[in-house]
């Protein structure tokens, strides 16, 4: 037998290596809220509709990211929905209080999204009880394989590892959000700290106040400092380049407790997420009945 060679044996290696790689299976989990809005208000200014009357716009744009998307990870897809208002909204009524109200043109297109991809046979999941974040991140602790999440959510960023990254829409351009990343982003600090910077500092898109006097910069600093809440209420007493924030957080830890709990994503939701493929001919059918005639050319070559 021929004896293998150091450089020989390490090619052999990355050989395998990568055909291990391309054999892994790529998931693409939607945040079907997210990508309908950005698809609606990208092409607000250009309504189409459908034979019926049906406003068709964002249905379209949001079918030709998907596909896209599908096409460049090579990833099967699963797209979350939000259904009704989560148990958030039982424990803390404020919850997402003030947000602008669906434009009708809007509204009328989640119900004939979630019909194109049925008819596609893409999975569709939704819950009265969680919303599309939770069920993202329940998929993606159950699926194998590499995960890409396709949402600008920052709450999805707790779910940021080496095999989960979260695909953010910047400035016209796509920004691969992985730990790096992150940490980049974020001066030093870890995905999973996200939630604790959120429960100190508020989030006004969701309506949750935070910690009163702290803000953004203070929420950083005392993270950095401490790593989490937990840890950040067992300290007795500050450094000095922090003290200011002491009485602010003894006064309001009961809160940060809470809106760090509020905003954790459940990971724990029973869900079934086999590969599949999908159904073109029957997308391209209710596409075509849409007069969605841009996607149906799409499909035709895919």
């Amino acid at each position: 037998m021929e004896q293998m060679n150091l450089f020989d044996f390490m090619l052999e290696e990355s050989k395998v290596i990568k055909e291990l790689q391309t054999k892994e299976t790529n998931w693409l989990l939607v945040d079907g809220n997210n990508l309908l809005n950005r698809a609606y208000y990208a092409t607000a200014q250009k309504l189409m509709t459908a034979p019926d009357g049906r406003y068709t716009n964002a249905v379209s744009l949001f079918i030709k990211m998907l596909l896209s998307y599908q096409k460049e990870l090579n990833a099967h897809v699963a797209v979350m929905f939000d259904d009704g208002k989560s148990y958030r909204k039982d424990k803390y009524p404020p919850y997402k209080d003030g947000r602008n109200e669906t434009p009708a043109q809007l509204e009328e297109q989640f119900p004939l999204i979630k019909e194109v991809l049925n008819k596609a046979e893409i999975p569709v999941f939704s819950d009265p009880m969680y919303e599309a974040d939770d069920l993202i991140a329940s998929a993606a602790q159950q699926v194998e394989g590499n995960i890409y999440i396709l949402s600008n959510d920052r709450d999805l960023y707790q779910l940021i590892s080496d095999r989960v990254t979260v695909i953010v829409r910047k400035n016209k351009e796509d920004v691969h959000m992985t730990p790096t990343q992150f940490s980049n982003d974020f001066e030093g600090l870890q995905p999973y700290q996200i939630v604790d910077l959120k429960a100190l500092e508020g989030d006004k898109s969701d309506n949750i106040p935070g910690v009163e006097g702290i803000g953004g910069k203070g929420a950083f600093n005392l993270i950095k400092a401490f790593s989490s809440i937990e840890e950040l209420i067992e300290v007795k007493e500050f450094p000095k380049t922090l003290q200011r924030y002491q009485s602010k957080l003894e006064s309001g830890k009961e809160n940060a407790v809470f809106f760090k709990e509020l905003t954790t994503l459940h990971t724990d939701i029973p869900m079934t997420l086999n590969t599949y493929q999908m159904n073109k001919q029957a997308c391209i059918n209710i596409c075509e009945s849409l007069a969605i005639h841009s996607v149906t050319r799409i499909l035709k070559n895919y």
